[in-house]
């Protein structure tokens, strides 16, 4: 068994059974580039019931974006809510997820910016953040990115039809868990407008070869800061101009 077959493997099994991943056999098993992270995130996508959608982020509105698969096991509706016995970690962050309504495929390939057209709906959700190590959030980057960017879950609230003039770098947004207010106001977005996530994200994929088939979950990032719950909870998120999210942490 290859490193990357072990950490994968490994990965695998603290999905199941939730049972995190120490320190020195993290430090073992670390890919040695953000290529071999990937090539992870695929074996354990493999395992995981395949994909139904993306994560996508960046630090900056400079900064190269990453992203990860979604387990289709992992996308949720928010009438579902979610069990706190699932996870190791519940984080909470309020986003906007895009899908199209076609496949984006090679038919693309000379013009990878067409495909922000394509753009049909857009989502308030929230994504669960978790982790599959022990010393999270003290992980090594490649560790996380090969860990599907720390991705425990992604519920999905209010879709509407996409509005290109949506002012998707500063919306007005406030999200509460229980009575704690996480953050109310205008938010900025740390990539400045999502969007160029999307357009990131096809560009790679095509030139890989691959495609995204039509209605495809793509989450963006988040406007609010990390939270984490700890107990039962109410959560509830607006976007205003778009909608909400309302979802239980049972």
């Amino acid at each position: 068994m290859t490193p990357t077959q072990a950490l994968a493997a490994r990965l695998i099994e603290a999905h199941r059974t939730r049972d995190l991943i120490g320190d020195a056999q993290a430090h073992r098993l670390k890919p040695a580039n953000a290529d071999g992270a990937y090539l992870v995130q695929q074996l354990v996508l493999a395992e995981l019931g395949g994909c139904a959608g993306y994560k996508i982020g960046a630090g900056s509105p400079a900064a190269e974006p990453r992203c990860a698969p979604l387990p289709a096991t992992k996308v949720l509706g928010a009438a579902a809510g979610i069990r706190r016995a699932n996870y190791a970690h519940v984080g909470l962050e309020l986003e906007i997820a895009f899908s199209f309504d076609e496949d984006i495929d090679q038919t693309f390939a000379e013009r990878a910016e067409d495909a922000l057209d394509a753009i049909d709906t857009m989502s308030v959700v929230v994504e669960i953040i978790d982790s599959r190590f022990e010393a999270w959030p003290e992980v090594d980057p490649l560790l996380q990115l090969a860990d599907q960017q720390n991705n425990g879950a992604l519920v999905i609230g209010d879709t509407r039809p996409y509005a290109r003039d949506f002012d998707f770098a500063a919306p007005h947004v406030s999200f509460y868990c229980a009575e704690a207010e996480i953050y109310s106001g205008r938010a900025r977005h740390p990539a400045g407008d999502p969007r160029r996530l999307v357009a990131w994200l096809v560009a790679r994929t095509l030139e890989t070869g691959h495609s995204i088939t039509a209605r495809t979950i793509l989450t963006t990032g988040s406007y609010t800061p990390l939270y984490m719950a700890t107990a039962p909870a109410l959560v509830r998120g607006v976007i205003e101009g778009l909608g909400g999210i309302e979802f239980r942490i049972a």
